[in-house]
């Protein structure tokens, strides 16, 4: 992947939008922190951390079909892989086993909870 080559701003608009294309692919897509995602575009973290509090409001605010569909997909794709989980929980497994399901649908329901709440939150932000 290619990185942006300068560290610091200011940033020209185009830099800024390649950079939040990234950001957005980097988060959303791959599940990247902002601190991995700010070592692997070589950014300072509060700069990545201002792009995802960005994309968060844009998929709140634009109520257009593509974002509406977007965290729709992205919830049913965790609902789905945290139902198929649930399904390997059978009798025979090992405790290690086991655990390593029950951690997994625990990270899952984590990541869900979490993006709802970075949506509501940045809803309430909004309103300020």
């Amino acid at each position: 992947m290619a990185q942006i080559q300068k560290m610091g701003g200011p940033y020209t608009k185009k830099e800024q939008e390649i950079r939040k294309n990234k950001v957005f692919e980097l988060h959303f897509e791959k599940g990247h922190s902002a601190v991995q995602i700010a070592k692997m575009l070589d950014v300072n973290r509060n700069t990545i951390n201002k792009d995802i509090e960005s994309w968060y409001l844009e998929i709140h605010d634009d109520q257009s079909n593509t974002n509406k569909n977007w965290f729709d997909k992205q919830l049913l794709r965790l609902e789905s892989q945290r139902a198929r989980l649930q399904e390997c929980l059978v009798d025979g497994l090992s405790s290690k086993e086991r655990l390593q399901i029950e951690k997994s649908i625990t990270h899952i329901d984590l990541s869900i909870a979490s993006l709802i709440v970075k949506i509501e939150t940045s809803k309430k932000y909004k309103n300020l």
